[in-house]
């Protein structure tokens, strides 16, 4: 993942308890908002990381303890990397087909990339180009 010059970058580090769902959503409302993001993408962004939220609890052991969001806004996408969920979204059963298909919708482009210290790490890139 590159980070560009003049980005504004948001982290969250969050633990493996359901209640966080609200951080998740709320950070990810004021992203959106800050890179002017309409409000069906705000809303498809929010649903991507609902569903990355909802494998990682799905876990009972998370490869990392704990989910980390990263909000790359830059002045042409929006980039958000997760580190910390444990399924590999491409091998083919029925759940980890459906959560690839939500991302790969909501995203102008999503890629998996094992992480060295466990699990994967998911990236969404979102264009804010007109």
């Amino acid at each position: 993942m590159t980070e560009e010059q003049s980005t504004d970058v948001v982290r969250l580090k969050l633990p493996h308890e359901e209640n966080m769902a609200k951080i998740v959503r709320l950070t990810t409302a004021a992203v959106a908002s800050k890179t002017g993001l309409n409000l069906d993408q705000a809303d498809d962004l929010q649903t991507g990381l609902d569903e990355l939220f909802r494998l990682f609890l799905a876990d009972e052991n998370p490869p990392l303890g704990r989910l980390c969001i990263r909000f790359n806004l830059g002045p042409e996408k929006l980039e958000v990397a997760t580190e910390g969920i444990s399924h590999d979204l491409f091998k083919d059963n029925e759940i980890n087909h459906y959560s690839r298909f939500i991302l790969e919708r909501i995203a102008d482009r999503m890629e998996q990339i094992p992480n060295p210290r466990g699990g994967y790490e998911v990236i969404l890139v979102k264009s804010l180009a007109e």
